[in-house]
């Protein structure tokens, strides 16, 4: 059984939004220790807290769906992703996302942008330099999350009237790798189409298969997620090298989707395999 913790109902999260980050942090202490079952049980108390508050900002809303999110990766056993989604809800709650060691390269490249580099997987993508850049680390065989970007995005009073933004939400795109364990790439996203078909919380709006920098074969999904009435939307594209497939994701407001999608499109197609060579 996991304590019951009880949120008063109020304007903001208040009082209940530091004890929600406190636990979030011990969460995240814990996860770095080893300690699975202190994780999943602080989650679940903070996912109630959540529930129980009642409030519909944008922030709110996607932090909930960040811990549901994060308890999937940490039952999947996924540390590396489960600790994403939880450095995101900090931010999204107004923390700061925790420092990280580097272990791909970050190097300038043409006015505007920055090259993240990983030598060791024989991959490249270029973003933004105002965007910022979170680093983990790889440990084959099991499912990684290589980094994250994260845009400057503004508040909601910032960004005016626009319907369906609020709160303090951060646009981002992450790559991810996992083991292909002999499946094609078209098995995988036909499993993942279906998967998400399954659920109504997720409507997909474009899904076709589509060709990367150097001609690397790919496929794209682009679908909407809801969390409790408030909207999201994400773009996916899947790609294969050797043994692994490369995932890159971006998440944002359904609202504001449009507004990133020329910067990420331009990050996309800089993907590159440039060690096909590389460990695999």
């Amino acid at each position: 059984m996991f304590p019951i913790v009880r949120a008063q109902n109020q304007s903001t999260l208040g009082t209940s939004e530091s004890v929600i980050k406190v636990l979030i942090e011990d969460a995240i202490q814990a996860l770095h220790d080893g300690n699975t079952t202190k994780t999943i049980q602080n989650l679940h108390v903070v996912d109630k807290m959540i529930s129980e508050s009642n409030q519909n900002y944008t922030n709110v809303q996607a932090s909930k769906l960040l811990i549901g999110d994060a308890i999937q990766a940490v039952n999947n056993n996924d540390t590396a992703r489960a600790l994403v989604y939880l450095n995101l809800t900090v931010q999204q709650l107004g923390g700061q996302i925790l420092a990280s060691q580097t272990f791909g390269t970050i190097q300038p490249a043409i006015q505007g942008l920055l090259t993240y580099n990983d030598p060791v997987l024989g991959i490249s993508i270029q973003y933004p330099s105002d965007w910022s850049s979170r680093q983990y680390a790889y440990t084959p065989s099991v499912n990684n999350t290589l980094v994250g970007f994260y845009s400057p995005s503004k508040t909601a009073s910032e960004l005016g009237n626009i319907s369906g933004v609020s709160g303090n939400f951060v646009p981002y795109l992450d790559i991810f790798i996992f083991p292909s364990k002999n499946v094609s790439l078209d098995e995988i996203v036909k499993s993942r189409i279906n998967k998400i078909n399954s659920s109504s919380n997720f409507v997909i709006n474009e899904s076709k298969p589509i060709s990367l920098k150097g001609n690397q074969p790919a496929y794209i999904i682009i679908y909407n997620s809801m969390a409790q009435g408030e909207h999201f939307k994400k773009m996916q594209v899947y790609t294969p090298l050797h043994n692994n497939i490369y995932l890159l994701t971006f998440t944002a407001q359904d609202a504001l989707f449009s507004n990133y999608l020329q910067t990420v499109w331009k990050m996309i197609n800089s993907f590159e395999i440039t060690n096909s060579t590389a460990i695999h």
